[in-house]
């Protein structure tokens, strides 16, 4: 698991996202403000840093420059903040920024969107486990867990649990699904889609059961999501 540093002024929200990225196996480091935060990515070995934007001295913007241009640092970050407009978003995504929530953050999100970045930069564990709410997939042994119990999958319904996981809150067509499933562009009616969907959603308990659903795009695809409230 990854080891990450949290830039988080507010103390509960540095004690929620704590409690949830240790319990998925990760070490967590964190300072409240930017120059503490800077002298921290400094001293440590760290695979990701998860930024809040506002604080009480230097910008999360700021921090992340330096992280860019000063440190000339290529690890991953993730900005959690309140800054929910797309010119925020846009900023600090040109900044450097590597992936962007907005509070208040979501349980599952935030550890799909954790799991993606040590994905994509290579620091994911050899044996790669995806985690949702109460869904567990060792993708090394391919087994399912749902609270602890063993869910046993077809090939295809399992190829599409791990798919709808790692792009979760992302919206999927159909023939996107067709192609990462089943390996081909759009030879096979999309109505198959739809049947494997339908059986994933009975077989993983998709739905206020666990607080995780599917939702259906009209005459698009699909987006795994998590329930509010």
């Amino acid at each position: 698991m990854a080891s990450i540093a949290i830039l988080e002024d507010d103390k509960d929200q540095v004690q929620l996202v704590s409690r949830w990225l240790t319990e998925s196996g990760h070490k967590v480091s964190h300072a409240d403000n930017g120059k503490e935060f800077l002298q921290l990515l400094k001293s440590g070995d760290f695979d990701m840093a998860i930024l809040d934007w506002q604080l009480p001295d230097i910008s999360g913007i700021d921090v992340l420059r330096h992280i860019r241009l000063d440190m000339k640092s290529s690890i991953p970050v993730l900005f959690a903040t309140q800054k929910g407009q797309e010119d925020d978003i846009v900023k600090a995504l040109n900044t450097g920024a590597d992936d962007y929530l907005v509070k208040p953050l979501r349980h599952g999100e935030l550890m799909a969107r954790v799991t993606a970045l040590q994905r994509r930069s290579g620091s994911a564990d050899e044996f790669d486990i995806l985690e949702l709410g109460p869904i567990h997939i060792d993708t090394n042994n391919h087994i399912v867990r749902v609270h602890d119990e063993t869910i046993k999958l077809t090939q295809k319904d399992y190829l599409l649990a791990v798919c709808l996981i790692r792009n979760f809150g992302k919206v999927l067509s159909r023939e996107f699904l067709l192609k990462e499933v089943w390996g081909i562009d759009s030879d096979l009616n999309t109505r198959t889609v739809d049947v494997h969907v339908s059986r994933l959603r009975r077989s993983l308990k998709i739905g206020p059961e666990i607080g995780i659903y599917i939702k259906t795009i009209y005459q698009h695809g699909y987006r795994l999501e998590q329930m509010e409230g």
